[in-house]
């Protein structure tokens, strides 16, 4: 078993990894930096951890490389701690750590976390809940519009920004009896949102479904349908089947946080059109397996 201190060698060269492996994407501009560095200093190191490991970080890539998010959490007691810190220098207003603490003492959630995400120009951040949560409970807590409840009864995880005109992306596992149930379903919601996918394309997502919805100030702005661990080719076959190109880049990033396969492949429909999102586990190419 590695004892701490290599542990904590591995956690400090992966974060190096990260900020090297986004360095020369063009979306990333010099003034970013500081915010990155901020947040992957938020990262509990393994003595500050129950179980002495550091929490893994998901990286999420847009097909076109205009996008990248950053995120990573775990159990309460080894997360919050370092979390509110960092949100707290990242801007958090006082009404965002009162609603952190009235959602995470009402549905008392199995894993929390933070992300940070650029865009073009852009930097947003904030938290999440990872566990089944009860839509209905969650939109009161949030205060959120009708749709939230439109899209399902439960959810598997809630995504929340920070400062004003927070975004807020709500989790759906999608249910039924095959591939093509699920995919028709996920679509069915999705059209129902006013952002409709390709079920063509959406065919090649694997079985294990989810569905994502992104809103901001109460009105939905995208829609994504995610699959799980659907194999190396299905972000290009994806982009092929939607016609649009997967930049090299995103191999370069994959290499360069030695990750495996990725953990999910997603299709995004939204005002500006659609694009395919590629996510990996940093590190896990040397994992006997991702969780």
């Amino acid at each position: 078993m590695q004892d701490v201190s290599d542990r904590l060698s591995e956690a400090l060269a992966g974060r190096l990894a990260l900020q090297m492996s986004v360095s020369s994407l063009e979306v990333i501009e010099e003034w970013m930096d500081m915010p990155l560095t901020r947040w992957l200093d938020s990262i509990p190191l393994p003595m500050e951890m129950p179980d002495a490991s550091s929490p893994a970080v998901l990286v999420v890539l847009g097909s076109d490389a205009r996008r990248v998010r950053w995120s990573a959490g775990g159990p309460p007691e080894g997360i919050i701690p370092k979390m509110v810190d960092y949100l707290r220098r990242a801007g958090a207003h006082p009404g965002d750590f009162n609603r952190i603490d009235q959602a995470g003492q009402a549905l008392e959630p199995h894993g929390v976390g933070s992300w940070i995400e650029v865009r073009p120009g852009a930097v947003d951040t904030g938290w999440y809940f990872e566990d089944r949560l009860p839509v209905a409970r969650l939109r009161e807590l949030l205060g959120e519009g009708a749709w939230m409840e439109e899209a399902g009864t439960m959810c598997a995880g809630v995504l929340r920004g920070i400062g004003a005109d927070p975004v807020t992306e709500v989790t759906f596992e999608v249910d039924g009896p095959d591939p093509a149930a699920r995919v028709a379903a996920a679509a069915a919601t999705a059209a129902r949102l006013g952002c409709p996918l390709d079920e063509a394309a959406a065919g090649g997502l694997g079985g294990e479904l989810s569905l994502v919805v992104r809103a901001r100030g109460g009105a939905v702005e995208a829609v994504r349908l995610a699959g799980a661990r659907p194999g190396g080719q299905a972000a290009a076959a994806l982009c092929g089947a939607l016609g649009l190109e997967l930049a090299p880049s995103i191999d370069s990033v994959a290499r360069a946080i030695a990750a495996g396969e990725p953990t999910h492949v997603e299709i995004e429909r939204g005002a500006g059109g659609a694009v395919v999102l590629v996510s990996y586990l940093a590190g896990s190419a040397g994992a006997a397996h991702v969780n």
